[in-house]
């Protein structure tokens, strides 16, 4: 069985991340820094946003799929890809160079890891079942 529905979230979590590699370009135009963050903490905010869509969306994507091909059934793939979607868009307005409310980055992990854990959860009730 194709993994139609993991595929949905992942085009969907492809959008958000070409935004959020948009915004790193421009933050790059706009700081004239070429490479890393060059000490600029607007520059290192962006590529920090980015970087946190690029370590915990491949992960959440393959756990979704690899579920979706054992069976796990619709609703809880869509709860968990919502959950990413959700995630992954709210995580970065938590994130600050000063301070401000974690509220946002808190509840973005927290989705993001509830994204991870239904398909594991699943995988593992699989294999051990």
């Amino acid at each position: 069985m194709a993994p139609t529905i993991t595929a949905t979230y992942a085009a969907i979590t492809a959008i958000l991340f070409i935004g959020m590699s948009a915004y790193v370009i421009a933050m790059r135009a706009k700081t004239n820094v070429a490479l890393g963050d060059g000490g600029n903490p607007t520059m290192l905010l962006a590529i920090r946003r980015h970087g946190n869509m690029t370590e915990y969306a491949p992960f959440a994507l393959l756990m979704m799929g690899l579920a979706e091909m054992l069976g796990l059934g619709g609703a809880w793939l869509h709860i968990s890809g919502t959950a990413l979607i959700v995630g992954r868009a709210i995580h970065p307005l938590g994130l600050h160079i000063s301070e401000g409310s974690i509220i946002p980055r808190v509840a973005g992990t927290l989705a993001t890891m509830a994204a991870i854990l239904i398909p594991t959860a699943a995988i593992l009730y699989t294999a051990l079942a």
